[in-house]
């Protein structure tokens, strides 16, 4: 039997499992959304894609490909004072509305997907 984390937004509060494995006391190898280093940017058809690296995280080394609304600036994000890289429906913090892995494949899929819905 396999065990498996339930991943969510910091920002989104009223999340709670109360089956959720963290009661397992597991560590936390959620990303720290205020603990981020951001590696590179670029808007692409006015998307904002940004690969960020969280240091607290220790999947694929951290590393998050991003991909922000449109018209969303990095001040606008690196202002909120934190990037979480989970979906949420907080309108008090701007989410991604998509995440790739972060490798040259998942950096083409990032742009693929702001060219075909721009």
């Amino acid at each position: 039997m396999g065990v498996f984390r339930v991943s969510s937004s910091s920002f989104d509060s009223e999340f709670h499992n109360p089956n959720a494995v963290e009661k397992l006391e597991f560590p936390n190898f959620n990303p720290n959304p205020e603990n981020y280093e951001i590696i590179w940017s670029q808007v692409f058809y006015s998307y904002l894609i940004l690969i960020i690296k969280y240091p607290d995280c220790i999947n694929y080394e951290g590393k998050k490909i991003l991909v922000f609304d449109k018209n969303i600036t990095l001040e606008q994000l690196e202002k909120q004072g934190k990037i979480d890289p989970h979906f949420s429906n907080n309108k008090n913090f701007i989410s991604p509305i998509a995440r790739f892995e972060p490798t040259q494949r998942g950096l083409i899929m990032a742009k693929t997907l702001c060219e075909t819905i721009q």
